[in-house]
């Protein structure tokens, strides 16, 4: 079993090796080599293991006005901060070799790495055209804007490739953009830039609020996928309205099919009901009574007959769904469905 690496006599060799002269800097690399190879490290780690390990590293000294270290102006604050950051950074890499020699085996070479994609000078392209240099100091912007993509953005980034348009499959295209960035931040050293092209970027923003909020959930499945997203993005996306448009609008198509319980139904308070004869009225007047409503599809026969009175069809869906015990959002969908069956008579 190796000893433990003599970090301080480390220290020393490196000296020589990087201020001797050179016949002593050889042989200061040949004996730091040999020193920390049976460590698992090779002689290119030594820098930063000497770094992470607390040498290499002399205290700031402060500038005239003193050190503060809120002042960002201060030198010796920027000194500090500097060294402090390439620890960080060297602390990362050492504990995550791993993961890069992973990465850079997986693509071949660090170049390769980095290289755009054949999808992200594709991209890049179709964005060309809404490309404007920013003046000095600006950042440069895409029809207007420079962070998230634009109505005629997405237009073109559509013509290399359709925008998808199930939650699942919007995920797959995400998910292929956060590894390329993932595997680049890795191979960078957790540097944590912004690694995809300019209209790669674009789409992978896009993707996301495709995800979040813009695709219409086909089924539960589909809104578990949405709310596990907005989950892991620790509030990057967290429209939590449109978790409860497609609960709504999934509750509601589920209590329009034949033979489902009731059960399932949003029972609210059914203060009044509509007489056949299209007015509403107390108790006396209902066609059914409430205690009859006991299925969902004699609900739904309900609110059928409301709706095909002149005074149904003027009152509001929340009203409506409180006489009859259902969701407004199965009021309307209701509606819908008896408005586009008469414009389809029509038309016969």
């Amino acid at each position: 079993m190796a000893k433990k690496l003599n970090l301080d006599l480390l220290n020393k060799i490196w000296t020589l090796a990087e201020q001797g002269t050179e016949g002593e800097q050889a042989a200061a690399r040949n004996r730091a080599e040999a020193l920390v190879k049976p460590h698992g490290y090779t002689l290119a780690d030594v820098p930063d293991l000497l770094l992470t390990e607390g040498y290499l590293d002399d205290e700031p000294e402060p500038s005239a006005g003193g050190f503060t270290f809120y002042d960002m102006s201060n030198p010796a604050h920027q000194r500090a901060y500097a060294r402090a950051e390439r620890k960080r950074q060297v602390a990362w890499r050492m504990a995550n070799r791993a993961k890069i020699d992973e990465v850079l085996a997986r693509y071949g070479s660090e170049e390769a790495v980095f290289a755009h994609m054949a999808e992200e000078k594709a991209y890049d392209a179709a964005i060309k055209p809404f490309h404007k240099k920013g003046k000095a100091g600006q950042c440069d912007t895409w029809d207007g804007e420079h962070f998230g993509p634009t109505a005629k953005v997405r237009a073109a980034l559509a013509t290399v490739k359709p925008w998808p348009d199930t939650i699942p499959d919007a995920i797959v295209e995400y998910e292929y953009w956060e590894k390329l960035h993932d595997d680049r931040n890795i191979a960078d050293g957790n540097n944590q830039y912004n690694y995809l092209s300019q209209g790669a970027d674009f789409r992978y923003w896009a993707l996301g609020d495709l995800i979040n909020k813009e695709i219409e959930a086909r089924n539960i499945s589909d809104v578990i996928i949405r709310l596990r997203f907005q989950e892991a993005s620790q509030g990057t996306y967290n429209d939590s309205a449109a978790i409860l448009r497609n609960l709504e609008r999934l509750h509601a198509e589920e209590s329009l099919k034949p033979g489902i319980s009731g059960a399932g139904d949003i029972l609210l308070d059914r203060g009044f009901s509509v007489s056949s004869d299209g007015n509403a009225g107390d108790s006396e007047n209902r066609a059914t009574s409430p205690s009859n409503l006991d299925t969902a599809t004699k609900r739904r026969a309900e609110v059928v007959r409301i709706l095909q009175t002149a005074e149904g069809m003027r009152m509001p869906f929340r009203a409506v769904a409180q006489m009859v015990g259902v969701s407004p959002t199965t009021v309307g969908n209701i509606k819908r469905r008896i408005e586009k069956t008469v414009r389809q008579a029509c038309r016969q």
